[in-house]
């Protein structure tokens, strides 16, 4: 005996033509919305992202203003111990121009005939170092006064990375350390740079 089989296919609703325009009408504002949606989440996402990069610029200043103001007194008393006998802080301008550019020195420490010139970093890295021994290089013609002193240029972190402390003593600059709540160590370098 044979047996057939019958497939059977459901059955298809047919749509109108003004269905179809309709359904698609309705896709298009849906997918605009969507897109005016991800527009906006994409604003307040670059916003929220300024907002933050802004934040980070002002804490990150504040702290190095905070370690600046820690390297001060510490600094004094320190290079006076090994005796550079720096009595007061450089209250004058640590912005100056020269020929070809302008530099910022974030400590300068002095008696009548030596200075300590002093970048504060909160954390330290060997670019740092090498860009600052680059800026030292026009020290006396930015700062005038500083003309016929010794200048001792040194670097003050928090943290050293890519042992930066290692690279400023091996080139000759004092390199002072945060060592606890307001506490620095000095170490000296065996061959001090003077300007």
């Amino acid at each position: 005996m044979k047996t057939t089989t019958s497939t059977s296919t459901p059955a298809t609703e047919t749509l109108s033509w003004d269905e179809i325009k309709k359904a698609m009408a309705d896709n298009y504002s849906q997918m605009l919305e969507i897109r005016l949606q991800m527009q906006e989440t994409d604003r307040r996402m670059k916003e929220t992202d300024r907002r933050m990069k802004e934040l980070q610029g002002l804490f990150t200043t504040q702290w190095g203003k905070l370690i600046e103001a820690l390297t001060r007194p510490a600094a004094l008393k320190l290079f006076k111990d090994i005796g550079i006998n720096i009595t007061h802080e450089y209250k004058e301008a640590h912005y100056g121009e020269y020929a070809t550019g302008a530099m910022e020195v974030d400590v300068i420490l002095c008696n009548t005939t030596e200075a300590v010139a002093v970048e504060v970093k909160t954390t330290c890295k060997v670019s740092d170092v090498q860009y600052f021994m680059k800026k030292m290089e026009h020290f006396k013609d930015t700062f005038h006064p500083f003309a016929q002193y010794k200048v001792y240029p040194a670097i003050a972190a928090l943290k050293y990375d890519e042992q930066s402390d290692l690279y400023a003593l091996k080139h000759g600059l004092f390199v002072l350390h945060v060592v606890g709540e307001g506490l620095f160590s000095l170490t000296e370098p065996k061959n001090r740079m003077v300007l």
